[in-house]
């Protein structure tokens, strides 16, 4: 994708089966002038098997690409082996079909680990703590990676050769050259965090959006 001045890359992540932030995330980004969209994984949830269906038809209707999350895994493996799920089987298939990373411009997209070569499903989960980060670092020297599976948003970066783990917040931009290589975790659609990225100029925006005004306000 080339990476144009003013392009904007909207990336979202962790919806946990809540079709209204999907879709509540998607007008704000396409509000912000996003020209991509893209979910980091957790579209769905395995313990809400009822909103799986409407989950993946937001995605679709929004134009969303996304990459698979733990609980899509989960979900879609346990609803292939039933026949009461009740979930439409192109649900199953979407999800099954969906990859465990995606390279965006000069971004990588996955939903918690990067490593899918030699991690495969085990990708999905895990922590990324200062290992992981020194993996990719010493990996991708110019490298910026967007994940999602902690909920908490957060860059890893590197400092002095010290690596750094620096909450963010609703609000913060940040300058991403000079802080690569990087790692970004978006935080949790369910709770109304998202996440501008302009690859022209190499810059995040971080947001927060009211999901559901009567379930969850954000501040």
């Amino acid at each position: 994708m080339p990476e144009k001045t003013n392009q904007k890359i909207g990336i979202m992540a962790d919806s946990h089966g809540d079709p209204e932030a999907i879709a509540a995330g998607a007008l704000f980004l396409k509000q912000l002038d996003c020209t991509g969209l893209y979910h980091l994984g957790d579209i769905c949830d395995s313990t809400l098997w009822k909103t799986a269906d409407e989950c993946v038809a937001q995605v679709r209707h929004h134009g969303i690409v996304a990459v698979k999350g733990n609980n899509d895994h989960t979900l879609a493996a346990d609803a292939r082996g039933r026949s009461d799920g009740g979930i439409r089987a192109a649900t199953i298939a979407f999800l099954e079909n969906l990859p465990l990373s995606l390279t965006v411009g000069s971004a990588k997209l996955v939903h918690s680990r990067p490593f899918v070569r030699q991690l495969g499903l085990s990708a999905m989960i895990g922590v990324m703590g200062r290992r992981e980060a020194d993996k990719f670092f010493r990996e991708n020297a110019n490298g910026l990676l967007f994940r999602g599976h902690s909920h908490k948003p957060e860059m890893i970066s590197t400092e002095e050769k010290e690596i750094r783990f620096s909450p963010l917040t609703a609000g913060q931009i940040v300058e991403l050259s000079g802080h690569r290589p990087c790692i970004v975790t978006c935080g949790a659609l369910a709770s109304g965090s998202v996440i501008v990225w302009k690859p022209g100029n190499d810059r995040l925006e971080c947001h927060s959006f009211y999901v559901n005004i009567e379930k969850k306000t954000l501040t």
